[in-house]
């Protein structure tokens, strides 16, 4: 699946949408990594695709994380009738909200973002 994004990979979303995911998503998945970097811009109130390059790996990989599960949510809606049971889709977008939404906090506390931007913030 092609996908052009800043903050994620197209594996990382299959990854965690699961084998059902419905390959008639694939035009997509660039749109929806767009606007899931949106969301967590907006959300955190830091332009995290310009930063992305500078940042340090765990900082990336919380925001992968966190863009992945957005978009795998949206690839899961778009069709379920690829996964065992509709039981099976909602609970990978119960987990993978739930993914976004802890990752969404940590990336919104202001020490965070101190220690991203290289600051000391000791424990």
């Amino acid at each position: 699946m092609p996908m052009t994004s800043i903050m994620t990979t197209g594996s990382a979303v299959v990854g965690k949408a699961g084998s059902g995911v419905s390959l008639a998503y694939d035009s997509f998945y660039t749109e929806a990594g767009l606007q899931a970097e949106s969301v967590v811009n907006a959300t955190t109130r830091v332009d995290w695709t310009t930063r992305y390059p500078t940042l340090g790996s765990s900082t990336r990989f919380i925001l992968s994380d966190t863009v992945a599960a957005l978009v795998a949510n949206e690839a899961i809606k778009f069709d379920m009738t690829g996964y065992p049971s509709r039981i099976v889709a909602e609970d990978l977008i119960n987990v993978n909200r739930d993914t976004a939404l802890r990752n969404l906090g940590v990336l919104r506390d202001n020490k965070v973002k101190k220690f991203v931007a290289g600051g000391d913030e000791s424990i």
